[in-house]
């Protein structure tokens, strides 16, 4: 799976804070005798020297050395590597973070730790540690697997990751010459135990641990493991380590109600949109089933691509849908332009966007597709026996998916479901994989897990369908009655974390988290009023083909303006909506149309967009510019609708993202008739 209360802060461990802060100390370096390099400045953190990073805000990195193999003495070592942010005023506690994956490096992920934390940074000290075989832990890299460009699941697929294993078997050799089987070496177990070694070397104890997605499994392992060592614990998007089921199966109940619920949440979907959303994922299941759908659209480069949509294909949006919200947005109204009409240009687009945003890994350092398959197939539970023959393996699975109701995947087969991205789910990737030589459990304490004295925070977003608010749930019960689980609505995977696609609904989850780091003794009063007024995704009610079945605006009281006009304007504003939600995605700064046309953006917290006869409809161009305040929210577009035929509209709107209730503001002139209205906040 890809997957993203507390022990009370008493006199004990200020005194750990205050230790701390007399352990670190910038040493001087004296003057370098003749001809010699002058070193840098050095950090003393513990037993560890540590070395500017040379990274704004000024931080310091470092290694230390564990053994690769606890089970073999004398085992080679691996560098854990770590990135220390030293509180901006006198520090009071750290805070340790973890990254997802498996295989995300969290270093590389520091930008979005730093706004996590925001306004703590100035008495929090920040360990950012990249768990082993990832960044700067000695990454993992088996070129088959990095490179591979074929589906990531099926035979062949599994037989590179398996190659992969055999690789990290005859990677490393013993102190007799023997190889260390270390296709096994690389689980959460061993992770959490480099921590836990790395941890008193920096002269660090009582911290808080905060994980998401895989980082949550991580924490939940590290804390079930080495409780002393934590003042509180935080999992963000989290699922089962002890009892997680193989089929992932609250993954697609999860769905079936989330698409229907995101819909209605939206004031354009609900008021226009169908009553069904699952109904209509599960139609275009059943005709993709019987003839895939091939056509060309626009990739993220802005470059013509051609794209076959297949009932996989659709497996692969629905489970991004988890994690992708933009895959909310559009899913249904696609599907209903193409099994009403036969208009193939949004599902196309779609069907190409998620693939290729959600269906590429970043290379190495930053995400090892190696580590990510080296910790699947060593710690989740699979549909077959890890330590039975690989060749007995295949079949095992095979058995259980024929065995497997139908119902409990519709509207797909479970042979069609376990055919998804080996990246979300691990049904078949790891078929060869070698067997282990011995059996490496991450958790072997039953709930609760952890004493009741250490606080946990369990965030989880209700429209998760990767780590499911029910998992969630699951994980706080099981940790026991020190941890309690906080949905946050209209969030997919990961509520505290920054989403570069829909900048600022993650503000509640950051809010909860920063309350429980700030006061880890009232975590039973924790404020969660912000639950109540998280965004809704703004999911489209259809994509027009035509001017005339665009949903027009409400014309204000008086309003001279007719119906075509107020269509023309709609039309302008769901260019600019469209524009907001693509240009997250983007790899370059432009893009076409949807219909035709161009537009580009520029800026990063100011975005600023250029359009050139852009067409949502296919019978009117729009043209002109827009500014979208990412952090505010505020949208202010100065547009020319020009239909084919008709009179052109001159429109001009504002509306805020972050409040999806509050209708968006049109006026202008068409052909000097005033034009004033209101329309549901663009999606």
């Amino acid at each position: 799976m890809t997957v993203t209360s507390r022990r009370f802060a008493g006199p004990s461990a200020r005194r750990s804070a205050l230790a701390v802060l007399v352990l670190v100390m910038l040493v001087a370096v004296g003057a370098a005798p003749a001809g010699a390099c002058t070193p840098g400045p050095v950090l003393r953190l513990g037993t560890l020297r540590l070395g500017p990073c040379g990274r704004q805000p000024e931080s310091w990195c470092g290694s230390a050395r564990v053994p690769l193999d606890r089970g073999t003495p004398g085992s080679p070592a691996l560098g854990i590597g770590f990135e220390w942010v030293p509180a901006t005023g006198r520090p009071e506690g750290t805070t340790v973070v973890v990254d997802g994956g498996p295989g995300w490096a969290t270093t590389y992920s520091r930008t979005a730790y730093l706004e996590l934390l925001g306004p703590l940074r100035a008495h929090r000290n920040l360990l950012m540690v990249d768990l082993r075989g990832t960044g700067h832990s000695e990454v993992l890299r088996c070129a088959e697997l990095e490179n591979y460009k074929g589906r990531p699941s099926g035979p062949d697929f599994a037989r590179t990751v398996g190659a992969c294993g055999d690789r990290l078997d005859h990677t490393w050799q013993r102190p007799d010459g023997g190889w260390i089987h270390a296709s096994e070496s690389f689980g959460t177990a061993d992770a959490a135990q480099d921590l836990a070694d790395l941890l008193p070397q920096l002269g660090l104890n009582s911290v808080d641990l905060y994980g998401d997605s895989y980082g949550s499994w991580f924490a939940q392992v590290f804390a079930t493991r080495h409780p002393s060592l934590l003042r509180s614990l935080t999992l963000d998007a989290t699922y089962e380590v002890f009892g997680l089921d193989p089929w992932y199966t609250s993954s697609i109940t999860t769905a079936r109600k989330a698409f229907g619920l995101a819909c209605r949440r939206s004031p354009a979907c609900a008021a226009h949109g169908s009553a069904d959303a699952w109904r209509t994922v599960s139609a275009l299941a059943a005709r993709l089933r019987a003839t895939p759908l091939t056509g060309t659209t626009t990739g993220l480069d802005g470059q013509p691509v051609t794209v076959t949509v297949t009932v996989t294909t659709l497996v692969d949006l629905v489970t991004a849908a988890g994690s992708d919200p933009a895959v909310y947005h559009g899913l249904q109204a696609a599907a209903e332009a193409f099994l009403g009409r036969g208009d193939t240009v949004p599902l196309l687009r779609l069907a190409e966007q998620t693939i290729a945003y959600d269906g590429t890994n970043a290379p190495p350092p930053a995400f090892s597709d190696t580590l990510y398959f080296a910790t699947a197939c060593t710690d989740y539970p699979q549909l077959f026996s890890m330590a039975g023959p690989v060749g007995e393996r295949a079949r095992r699975l095979r058995s259980r998916i024929a065995a497997e109701p139908d119902a409990a995947f519709a509207p797909f087969t479970a042979a069609e479901w376990t055919t998804a991205d080996a990246y979300t789910n691990t049904y078949d990737a790891c078929l060869d994989w070698p067997v282990p030589q011995r059996a490496r459990t991450p958790v072997t304490a039953r709930p609760p897990r952890v004493p009741p004295t250490l606080p946990v925070l369990v965030l989880g977003g209700d429209l998760d369908s990767l780590t499911p608010a029910a998992g969630g749930r699951h994980v706080a019960a099981q940790l026991g009655p020190s941890a309690r689980f906080v949905t946050v609505p209209n969030l997919t995977h990961i509520t505290a974390m920054a989403d570069r696609t829909r900048p600022g609904p993650e503000a509640c989850g950051q809010s909860l988290y920063r309350q429980f780091l700030s006061a880890p003794t009232a975590l039973s009063r924790l404020n969660t009023s912000c639950t109540r007024h998280t965004p809704a995704i703004p999911v489209l009610a259809a994509y027009p083909a035509r001017l005339a079945d665009t949903v027009p605006a409400t014309p204000a009281p008086g309003n001279q303006a007719d119906a075509d006009a107020l269509r023309a304007a709609a039309s302008g504003v769901a260019v600019v909506g469209d524009a907001i939600v693509r240009s997250g995605y983007l790899s370059e700064g432009h893009d076409t149309g949807l219909r035709g046309g161009s537009w580009t953006v520029t800026g990063d917290t100011q975005a600023c967009f250029g359009f050139t006869g852009v067409r949502w409809a296919d019978d009117a161009a729009v043209s002109g510019t827009a500014t979208w305040d990412r952090v505010r929210g505020v949208v202010t577009a100065h547009l020319l609708v020009t239909p084919d035929t008709g009179r052109d509209s001159s429109v001009d709107t504002t509306w805020n993202t972050l409040a999806p209730d509050v209708p968006a503001s049109v006026t202008g002139t068409a052909e000097g008739v005033p034009l004033r209205g209101t329309l549901p906040a663009p999606a």
